[in-house]
């Protein structure tokens, strides 16, 4: 396979996934045709299955990669407000941002992909597995974070981290389920009062 900047075996393998989640968002996931994958990113179904052992084999590849950027994003928003800004005049602003608003479209956008994941999970033991390695990682990882605004007394001492983390999570999780109908839609101004109380009560 030949080498280069531009297609090291990671570079063509992201080149791939990246492709296959453009058709997943175009077309569903049963509708994501390899042919259509390949030709996008410009690539041949020889390439494909040098990485690849099959079709299911890069959908879960992708999907798994969705969820990893998706929770990637929310740890870094995390270590932004506990961490960063620790020295801000209020580092908890950021926090604050995760919680509220969800009815902005780009979360609501997020949240979908996030349970397309799961869901995908559901009906495959494989995907399932990665899926649970990635978030058991990730919830290390924020957990690891609260410890350490902890230490520097920016969060109470009283508190579990992995509480915490697995809290986030799951609030946009069940914001999901909210996403269904718009006659569902939370009193706004009641949601989000409620999740400053919630971020108020993590102060040390």
């Amino acid at each position: 396979m030949t080498r280069g900047t531009e297609n090291t075996d990671s570079a063509i393998r992201l080149r791939l996934i990246d492709s296959t989640l453009f058709m997943i968002d175009r077309d569903g996931i049963d509708g994501a045709r390899l042919r259509d994958i390949v030709e996008h990113a410009g690539m041949t179904t020889g390439s494909l299955y040098w990485f690849f052992k099959n079709r299911r084999a890069l959908i879960n590849a992708a999907l798994a990669e969705r969820f990893v950027r998706k929770m990637r994003n929310l740890t870094d928003l995390v270590a932004d407000a506990f961490i960063l800004n620790a020295d801000s005049s209020d580092p908890f602003l950021i926090l604050n941002e995760i919680t509220v608003q969800p009815d902005l479209p780009d979360r609501i956008n997020a949240r979908a992909k996030r349970v397309q994941v799961l869901a995908a999970a559901l009906e495959d033991p494989v995907l399932a597995k990665h899926v649970a390695d990635i978030q058991r990682q990730l919830l290390n990882q924020i957990s690891d974070i609260v410890k350490e605004a902890q230490i520097k007394k920016i969060v109470r001492a009283d508190v579990d981290p992995y509480s915490v983390a697995v809290m986030m999570q799951s609030t946009a999780i069940g914001l999901a389920s909210i996403d269904l109908a718009k006659d569902l839609m939370l009193d706004l101004t009641a949601w989000n009062d409620l999740m400053n109380i919630v971020v108020l009560a993590l102060r040390a």
